[in-house]
């Protein structure tokens, strides 16, 4: 069993966002990785997609979710399960939002670009 404390948890910036990894293959979660994502007021994710399954709740805020062709208001508590390879995004509400993740260890984050890369949150 492995534990790793509050203070322990290694923080990351990425586009104005907060991102707080909570489990990662790097430090013992061999296949998951769990993370926070602290999106403030007005702010939000870029549209992209995974090579692997995304599961997400909002804790706190609100936010517009852009998956595939629909569009959804989504609250504190509600949770989505984004399908494989489903372009996908967000708009944060006017009080911001924090959403908690859990992913396959190694999940391709892939841009509107084409390019992809594996997060350090996710490794």
């Amino acid at each position: 069993m492995s534990i790793e404390r509050a203070h322990e948890h290694p923080t990351f910036e990425a586009g104005g966002n907060t991102v707080t990894s909570l489990a990662a293959p790097s430090r013992g979660a061999t296949e998951a990785a769990l993370f926070r994502t602290e999106v403030p007021p007005g702010g939000g994710i870029p549209r992209h997609h995974h090579d692997h399954l995304d599961v997400f709740t909002l804790e706190r805020g609100s936010c517009t979710f852009f998956v595939g062709d629909e569009v959804v208001e989504v609250g504190p508590g509600d949770s989505m399960v984004i399908p494989i390879g489903v372009w996908h995004h967000l708009e944060a509400g006017p009080d911001g939002a924090t959403i908690t993740v859990a992913m396959l260890g190694g999940t391709l984050f892939i841009r509107e670009d084409g390019s992809g890369s594996v997060p350090p949150w996710l490794s």
